[in-house]
C-alpha cells in the first residue's frame, strides 16, 4: 500500500499551480508533453453519449422517487434550482425509504462512532509480531482521526443517499488543514468509463463555476487572456462558466519521472470554448482518486443498478393508486351535484358550507348528488400499503428498521438475529462490492496521502527491516462485515460449548482443543487491537516461566515432605542414644555400645 514519499508541495490538489516551462531540467518541454485537448474533448463527448440511455432511467427515478437528488443539463435544475421537483409524487415513501437505507448503510458499514476497518499484514505469519502490528494500529488510528476531522462522513452519507440510482463517485483531495477533502458527485453531473476488467478507470464531469470561484480554485494566471482581464478589472465575476474535468490513465507517462505530468492517472481541467492550448490545470494522481460506490453491476457496464431501479415500477404504480384514491375520497366528500336547470339563472349551486341555494317551490327537483357515491376504499388502501412495503423491501428499509422492534418488545433478540442473517444474505454481495470497489480505494488513497505528507510517525529501524517487504491488507470490522463473519464466530463458540459439555463425562476431550490458537483465531475474526494481545513469543515465555515455577514448587514440596518424614526417625534415634548413655544396659547392648552386662 505504501508509496514513495514526496515533498508536501508535490502532493496533488485541486488547486492549480503555475507549471514550470520544463519538467526536470533534462526533460522535454512541459507544454510539449501536455495532452491533446481535441482527444480529451472527443473522449468526454463519447462518455456522455454512452450514458444517454441511463440518463432516461435516472430522471424517472428522480421524478417518482428521489426528487431532491441530481442535476441534469437539459432540465430547469440550473436555471431554477429552487423549483419544486416532487410534482409527480403523491406518496413519498421511496424518499423516506432512501433516508433509512442511507442511514442504515452508514451505521452498518462506516459508522462514525466506532472503528470499522483494521490494517493488517497479508502474511499471516506476521500476526504474531505484536511490535509490527502495533505500528499498523498507530497508523490506523491516524487514518481514523483524519476521517473524523475531515468531511468524510458527511460526504459518504451523501454517497449512500445517491446509491439507489446505482452508483456515486466521491473524489478525495489532499487538504493541508484537515488532511483530506471529499467531494461526492451527484447523479447527472458525471460520466464513467471502465477498463477491460470492469474497473472504473475514467471519470468525466461538467459543472458550472463563477469567474470568482474559478480564480479561487485555479488561480488567475491559469485563465484565458480575456478572462484574466475581466478578473483584473473586477467585471463578470459572477458570470457562470462551464468547467470540464477528465481523469484517465496517463498514456503519456515517461518512465523515471515523478512530476505531476507523469503520474499513473492524468487529471485535466479546461473551460468550454477555450483554445486548444488553454487549460485550467494539467496534473495527475498517484492512485485512483475517485472511488465509485456501485450497487449491482452487469458485465463490463460502467454504471450500476440500485434500489431505485428495482422500485421504479412499484413507485409509479403507487403514485397512480394514491392519486386515484384521493380522487375517490374527494368525490365522496364533494360529489358532483344536480338540480333544476333554472338554478343556472340564479347563479348555480352554492356549495360553500352554510351557503344557500334558491330552489323554486313548485319544482320537484332538488339539489342532490348526481349519483350515489358508495366507494369502498379499504381495498385500495390495503393495496397501497402492500406497494409501500414492497418499495421499502427494495430499499432494504425493513432490514435496517428491524432492530427497532427489539426496543418495542415485538421481537426477541434471537428472532432479530435470525432474520438479520437472512437479509444479510441478500445484502452480502452489495457489501462485498462496496468494500472492494469503494472503501478499499478510499483507505488506500488516504493512507498514501498521509504517508507522503509525513503524517505517520517514523518506524524504528529494526521493525522497518521486518515489514519493508510485507504487504498491508485492509480488514473490515463494521457491524455489517462482522455480521457476515458471525457464522464463523458462532462455529467456534458452538465447538467450545460442545467440548465443555463432553468434558463433564470425558475429561480427556479437552486435550483436543488448543486454547491459545482458538483465542488467537477468535481475536483475528473480531478484529481485536494488538494492544490487548501478547505476542506468541511472550506467551511462550510466560508458559515456560509458569512451568518452571511449578516444577520448582513441586521440588520444594517434595523436599519438605522428605524432611517431614525423616523428622520422627531422627527423633527416635536421638532418644535411643540418650537412653543408652543414661546406662540402660539392654538399649546399650542393642545399639552395640560398651558398658553392657558382664563387662569388666
Amino acid at each position: 500500500m505504501a508509496k514513495a514519499k514526496l515533498k508536501q508541495k508535490e502532493i496533488e490538489t485541486i488547486a492549480a499551480r503555475a507549471p514550470a516551462e520544463t519538467h526536470p531540467a533534462d526533460g522535454p518541454s512541459l507544454k510539449s508533453h501536455w495532452p491533446e485537448k481535441r482527444k480529451l474533448i472527443r473522449k468526454m463527448r463519447d462518455l456522455y453519449e454512452k450514458r444517454l440511455d441511463y440518463e432516461i432511467r435516472w430522471k424517472a427515478i428522480r421524478d417518482y422517487q428521489l426528487p431532491f437528488i441530481g442535476e441534469f443539463d437539459n432540465t430547469a435544475d440550473k436555471t431554477n434550482p429552487a423549483r419544486r421537483r416532487d410534482l409527480e409524487i403523491a406518496q413519498g415513501v421511496a424518499w423516506l425509504a432512501a433516508q433509512v437505507f442511507a442511514a442504515g448503510v452508514m451505521s452498518g458499514l462506516t459508522p462514525p462512532s466506532r472503528q470499522w476497518f483494521k490494517l493488517g499484514f497479508s502474511n499471516s505469519a506476521m500476526s504474531g509480531d505484536i511490535e509490527a502490528t502495533r505500528v499498523l494500529d498507530i497508523r490506523q488510528e491516524i487514518v481514523s482521526a483524519v476521517l473524523s476531522k475531515s468531511n468524510f462522513y458527511n460526504s459518504i452519507h451523501s454517497v449512500y443517499l445517491e446509491l439507489p440510482f446505482g452508483q456515486c463517485p466521491m473524489a478525495i483531495f489532499y487538504d493541508p488543514s484537515t488532511g483530506i477533502r471529499c467531494v461526492p458527485m451527484t447523479i447527472g453531473t458525471y460520466a464513467l468509463g471502465v477498463d477491460g476488467f470492469g474497473k472504473v478507470q475514467t471519470f468525466a464531469r461538467k459543472y458550472e463555476m463563477s469567474l470568482a470561484q474559478i480564480v479561487d480554485c485555479f488561480g488567475q494566471e491559469s485563465l484565458p487572456q480575456h478572462l484574466q482581464q475581466q478578473a483584473t478589472n473586477g467585471t463578470g465575476l459572477d458570470k457562470k462558466h462551464t468547467v470540464n474535468w477528465l481523469v484517465e490513465p496517463n498514456d503519456k507517462r515517461l518512465p523515471g519521472y515523478m512530476d505531476r505530468l507523469n503520474m499513473p492517472y492524468r487529471s485535466v481541467y479546461w473551460l468550454d470554448k477555450s483554445q486548444d492550448n488553454e487549460f485550467l490545470y494539467v496534473g495527475g494522481f498517484e492512485e485512483w482518486a475517485i472511488p465509485v460506490a456501485r450497487y449491482l453491476v452487469n458485465g463490463l457496464e460502467p454504471y450500476a443498478k440500485g434500489p431505485g431501479w428495482f422500485a421504479e415500477g412499484d413507485s409509479k404504480a403507487l403514485q397512480t393508486m394514491k392519486k386515484d384514491l384521493l380522487t375517490a375520497i374527494e368525490i365522496g366528500v364533494k360529489p358532483p351535484m344536480k338540480g333544476p336547470a333554472s338554478l343556472l339563472d340564479n347563479g348555480g349551486i352554492n356549495l360553500i358550507p352554510g351557503g344557500m341555494t334558491a330552489v323554486d317551490d313548485q319544482s320537484q327537483q332538488f339539489v342532490q348528488p348526481l349519483f350515489q357515491v358508495n366507494l369502498d376504499i379499504d381495498h385500495a388502501s390495503q393495496e397501497i400499503i402492500r406497494t409501500e412495503d414492497a418499495i421499502k423491501r427494495h430499499y432494504s428499509a425493513d432490514l435496517f428498521l428491524m432492530l427497532d422492534s427489539v426496543d418495542n418488545g415485538q421481537m426477541t433478540a434471537r428472532e432479530v438475529m435470525e432474520r438479520t442473517q437472512e437479509k444479510l444474505q441478500q445484502l452480502g454481495p452489495v457489501v462485498e462490492r462496496l468494500q472492494d470497489e469503494f472503501l478499499t480505494p478510499i483507505i488506500v488513497r488516504i493512507y498514501n496521502i498521509l504517508e507522503r505528507s509525513g503524517a505517520f510517525p517514523p518506524i524504528p529501524p529494526e521493525i522497518q527491516e521486518r515489514i519493508s517487504d510485507e504487504d498491508i491488507k485492509i480488514e473490515y470490522i463494521s457491524p455489517l462485515a462482522q455480521a457476515q463473519k458471525m457464522s464463523g464466530l458462532v462455529n467456534i463458540e458452538q465447538a467450545l460449548a460442545t467440548t465443555l459439555q463432553m468434558a463433564q463425562a470425558w475429561p480427556e476431550v479437552l486435550k483436543k482443543v488448543d486454547p491459545i490458537g482458538t483465542l488467537s483465531k477468535y481475536f483475528e475474526m473480531l478484529g481485536a487491537p494488538a494492544a490487548m494481545q501478547r505476542s506468541d513469543d511472550d506467551v511462550k515465555k510466560l508458559i515456560e516461566q509458569e512451568q518452571q515455577a511449578l516444577q520448582e514448587q513441586q521440588q520444594t514440596q517434595e523436599a519438605m515432605a522428605l524432611m517431614q518424614a525423616a523428622a520422627p526417625a531422627a527423633q527416635a534415634a536421638k532418644n535411643m542414644t540418650e537412653a543408652a548413655n543414661d546406662g540402660n544396659p539392654a538399649m546399650a547392648a542393642w545399639l552395640g555400645m560398651g558398658g553392657g552386662a558382664g563387662e569388666v
